[in-house]
């Protein structure tokens, strides 16, 4: 008979962070593409606006798609640092996607000639993209 090693409430599940990390990436681009979508339906993202290099062109769902998946791994790849070294790394993981959320709502304001929507609709898609990499991974991710 093996001895079972305790299991410590609040730390990664390893085998699940993938599939933490897939759903993550799932969420936020069908909810982003969605947002994009609607925001350009209705006049809130146009195509007059060219954004700053890497893109250097109108904002389409492929550029939504492609970073919604880049954050959102990124948040996994981060949360999994974090999983090693710190003591309680869900609650470490929430206080620095907050702070990468609020630091991240600047980058839209920034966008020359961008309108008021346009901005609000790319602040809406970072909060998902927040909202899904921090619910997805501090649920399924996590040792009970």
């Amino acid at each position: 008979m093996q001895a079972t090693q305790p299991v410590v409430a609040g730390k990664i599940a390893w085998g699940r962070l993938p599939v933490g990390a897939l759903l993550a990436a799932a969420v936020a681009v069908v909810a982003n593409a969605l947002i994009y979508v609607v925001a350009s339906a209705l006049g809130a993202i146009p195509q007059s606006v060219i954004l700053p290099a890497p893109i250097s062109a109108p904002l389409s769902a492929g550029p939504v798609v492609i970073t919604s998946i880049i954050g959102t791994f990124a948040a996994a790849a981060v949360f999994a640092v974090i999983g090693v070294s710190a003591r309680r790394p869900v609650r470490l993981f929430r206080i620095i996607a907050t702070v990468a959320l609020v630091l991240s709502l600047v980058m839209p304001a920034t966008i020359p000639g961008a309108p008021v929507g346009m901005i609000l609709s790319l602040m809406l898609m970072h909060i998902i993209a927040w909202a899904a990499s921090v619910g997805a991974l501090t649920t399924l991710a996590i040792r009970r």
